[in-house]
């Protein structure tokens, strides 16, 4: 029996792990926002025989993208011979004077054995101006590891990646299931302490022996239930991909009318 629930967890984590493999990350899909105007999000691709050729590519060409916007010289060779000899991204940006920052990469091994890596990086979104840069946590995935680890309470690793709704009917179903088993066991309890009684007869004890093996195959039944439920948790929790982040900032504001100056207070929405 041992040997059974170890390999089904083997076999589990084997999917959680194979669902985890194939997930591409959600800023491939949609472009995040950036967090204020000094900065924008551009996301570049390249191929190389090593997935340091494939990202140093791929960066010279978020150079370039950038370059090009502010109205800057830039020299594609040279910046990429400098990257493949092993100087930090961040150095070259400070000597052209065009400031990029590496928020995340998305790595692909080819048919053909090359690589083929994605960058997404945030960059000035103006001449002269100094970025701000966000943390970019909207653009990375949320630590599934960590989803997994909440997922111990059923719901919380949905509610962290964004879905609430599914999070609270999970964690709802969770203790329905839990509380009906216990329910059903108990009962069945009592229906075992009728049938000890001294002095019942032969239809009584039968009746009650049958209610008894009902609700006590009931009990396992729901708890075979919320076990199945418990471990789609995890596996719910950990191969979710997060919704974007949504805040709400208060800001005071001015609208100027033709004799006045009216001061508001503005709500911005920022996803």
């Amino acid at each position: 029996m041992k040997y059974r629930i170890i390999l089904i967890l083997m076999f589990l984590m084997v999917g959680i792990l194979d669902c985890h493999a194939k997930r591409e990350p959600s800023w491939m899909k949609e472009m995040p926002l950036p967090a204020n105007n000094t900065y924008i999000y551009v996301r570049e691709s390249g191929e190389g025989k090593t997935a340091a050729e494939a990202l140093n590519m791929a960066l010279v060409r978020v150079f370039q993208n950038t370059a090009n916007r502010l109205g800057k010289t830039f020299n594609e060779k040279e910046v990429f011979e400098t990257l493949q000899r092993g100087t930090n991204y961040v150095i070259v940006s400070q000597q052209y004077g065009i400031p990029i920052n590496k928020v995340d990469q998305y790595e692909v091994i080819l048919k053909n054995g090359s690589y083929w890596v994605c960058v997404l990086c945030q960059v000035a979104s103006m001449r002269d101006v100094v970025p701000v840069w966000d943390k970019g946590e909207r653009a990375r995935n949320v630590t599934d590891g960590a989803s997994l680890a909440k997922s111990i309470i059923p719901g919380l690793g949905q509610m962290g990646k964004g879905y609430m709704k599914e999070g609270v009917a999970t964690m709802l179903g969770e203790v329905a299931l839990v509380g009906g088993g216990i329910g059903c066991y108990v009962a069945a309890q009592k229906q075992l302490d009728i049938m000890n009684r001294a002095g019942m007869g032969t239809e009584s004890f039968m009746s009650a022996h049958s209610r008894y093996n009902s609700l006590k195959s009931t009990s396992y039944v729901i708890w075979g239930v919320a076990g199945a439920l418990y471990v789609f948790n995890f596996i719910r929790a950990y191969t979710l991909e997060p919704k974007p982040e949504l805040a709400f900032a208060w800001s005071p504001s001015l609208i100027s009318a033709p004799n006045a100056v009216v001061p508001t207070v503005g709500l911005t929405f920022r996803f």
